[in-house]
């Protein structure tokens, strides 16, 4: 039994040091400039174990992906549990404010290894099918968020949760590209309000907000 334990940890072990390497290598210099031998070496395992857990790179940067995809999800549920409590608009839009500059930092470290999946999805259905199935669980949390916010509100709800995900996911990425941190503190300020607008103003015909930096 103990030694049974023993090569459950050193597997566990094994494959967190696979994938730790892998991440960095994906991270820094791309899924297409890295390939096996580096990641093996940088994790200190054999060729031979890095085939026992996994098929080859594709399927490494799968289980990573899957595991990014569901940390996003995460993320994105918590955000809005939290948006769906708050009354107070500017309570949550100091919170709100303080969530994206930490979402888009993590972002910014990980924009390199994301970009790739984009292109990897075009070669690989499994990656295909993961980018998908995210898409479409982001898009049914926002839905059901604005479905609660809203109750009396009759409105197709699906079609504005598919909007607000593809602009705030361009924006996301498009924050990251302006030049000075003044601009990203701008640009994030604008981001902010769109977001409050949605959570506040949907119900009121003609609502304006102000953008207060």
């Amino acid at each position: 039994m103990e030694t049974g334990r023993k090569v459950q940890q050193r597997t566990i072990e094994s494959k967190k040091k696979l994938l730790d390497s892998a991440y960095g290598l994906f991270a820094e210099k791309g899924y297409y400039n890295t390939n096996t031998k580096e990641i093996v070496r940088c994790a200190g395992i054999s060729i031979g174990n890095f085939y026992n857990y996994y098929q080859n790179k594709g399927d490494i940067y799968c289980a990573l992906l899957e595991d990014y995809c569901s940390s996003s999800c995460k993320a994105m549920q918590d955000l809005l549990d939290h948006l769906i409590r708050f009354d107070n608009r500017d309570f949550c839009r100091e919170f709100l404010m303080a969530y994206l500059k930490q979402l888009l930092e993590r972002f910014d470290s990980t924009d390199k290894f994301f970009e790739d999946s984009v292109v990897i999805a075009k070669e690989n259905t499994r990656v295909q099918s993961i980018l998908s199935k995210t898409e479409e669980r982001l898009i049914a949390m926002t839905e059901l968020f604005l479905t609660q916010r809203y109750p009396d509100k009759q409105e197709d709800f699906y079609i504005r949760a598919r909007m607000i995900y593809m602009i705030t996911d361009r924006l996301a990425k498009d924050i990251l590209c302006v030049g000075t941190e003044q601009q990203k503190e701008n640009y994030i300020c604008l981001f902010a309000d769109e977001i409050i607008r949605y959570a506040f103003d949907l119900q009121v015909p003609g609502a304006e907000f102000q953008v207060v930096c």
